[in-house]
């Protein structure tokens, strides 16, 4: 693999798993306050069936991040995060997007999960 296209692969590894976890954490938050707002009632919103899909669809794109961030560690196996500039700087990276993004998969998980097994709305 070319040192462009790991270069590539290492930005995608280091910031796709944060962005999907705030849009999930942000469109997540819009959907149940549409649920339990007086305009949104009348649509039949349903909470779980969002938070749920918003759920799935952050977990993929933070593993697919995952896998980017292993797939860089394996092109730059021969070298040390301490190397030249290019290289070890890539090779950096992309040892701490594969920490965080094991770290954003849990936080997708329990902010999904809480968000469906909450209580619904409170009584305002």
């Amino acid at each position: 693999m070319t040192l462009r296209r790991l270069g590539m692969l290492q930005w995608f590894a280091l910031g796709a798993g944060l962005a999907e976890l705030t849009a999930q954490h942000l469109l997540g938050f819009d959907v149940t306050e549409a649920e339990c707002s007086r305009a949104g009632a009348a649509h039949g919103i349903s909470n779980d069936t969002w938070q749920l899909g918003l759920m799935v669809t952050a977990a993929l794109v933070v593993i697919a991040a995952g896998a980017a961030a292993v797939a860089v560690l394996r092109g730059t196996r021969g070298s040390s995060y301490e190397d030249e500039p290019a290289v070890g700087r890539i090779r950096f990276f992309a040892i701490a997007a594969l920490v965080t993004n094991t770290l954003f998969l849990a936080i997708v998980l329990l902010d999904g999960i809480a968000a469906t097994a909450s209580l619904g709305c409170s009584a305002q």
